[in-house]
């Protein structure tokens, strides 16, 4: 169990902040391949999809994600859905999520985190109605991955965030540790992925790897991240795939349509 509600967090924070898109940037419609990476964990198959359409509305972007899955492991089959509605401003995120893994529920939540002048305050309806206060300088997704682009731009190697993205139950925020590695020339990026991309009209565009690892908050001394994710991250945000590794196995999200979606402007 402490296995799925990990996988259950992470699509979570995929679904709240998918690949392709970060604050300003570009928007749209995306179908993910979900496949096994590491075939020397516990598990010896994963098959199925994640969709996720993002528009921005002003200054609001707004994100609808889906996720089933089928995970083959010791004791046979086992099903995953994750469904999630996501909406975020620089300063205020909604957010509907609901995970079950072998139709056992593992995540449910549904509230607003507000700004304030001490950090965010939370307001819950599901599982509960409740008001939670999270100290200190915290973003959101979005916001993380527009930081960390900032921070590769710069030319930094590190950044770390602060971040609350209404998974666990609404209640967990996440220390999240970013490496950001050299830009990666266009010119000698002749993936795969790299040529999806170009396509997209991105050859020319800078880029950088980067591997996110999720701690929690409280965590101190040597710890070992709840899980990473490893991608390739594009000055607009674009990403075709990535990689999340839980220690007992790893799972890749592969980019198999991407569709633009143009913005509605401010009035």
């Amino acid at each position: 169990m402490k296995t799925a509600l990990g996988l259950t967090m992470a699509v979570a924070v995929a679904s709240a902040c998918p690949a392709m898109a970060a604050p300003e940037m570009v928007t749209g419609a995306v179908v993910y391949d979900l496949t096994l990476e590491d075939k020397g964990g516990i598990l010896s198959g994963v098959t199925g999809s994640m969709t996720a359409q993002m528009t921005r509305d002003c200054d609001t972007y707004w994100t609808e994600s889906s996720l089933s899955a089928e995970f083959e492991g010791p004791t046979g089959a086992m099903t995953m859905e994750m469904s999630s509605v996501v909406s975020e401003t620089a300063d205020s995120l909604g957010f509907d999520i609901l995970g079950k893994f072998a139709s056992i529920e593992v995540d449910r939540a549904e509230g607003i985190a507000t700004r304030t002048e001490d950090g965010v305050s939370v307001a819950l309806t599901e599982p509960e109605t409740e008001t939670l206060g999270v100290d200190g300088d915290v973003v959101f997704p979005l916001g993380m991955i527009k930081g960390s682009i900032a921070a590769a731009k710069a030319g930094e190697s590190l950044a770390s965030f602060v971040v609350y993205d209404g998974s666990g139950h609404g209640r967990d925020v996440w220390l999240v540790s970013v490496i950001i590695g050299a830009p990666i020339d266009p010119a000698s990026d002749e993936d795969e992925e790299a040529l999806f991309a170009a396509g997209l009209g991105f050859a020319d565009m800078a880029r950088w790897r980067m591997v996110f690892s999720y701690f929690p908050r409280e965590a101190s001394g040597d710890q070992t991240p709840v899980f990473t994710s490893t991608a390739v991250v594009y000055e607009n945000g674009f990403v075709q795939a990535a990689s999340y590794d839980f220690g007992e196995f790893a799972i890749r999200l592969t980019l198999e349509e991407f569709s633009p979606i143009p913005p509605t402007p401010c009035p």
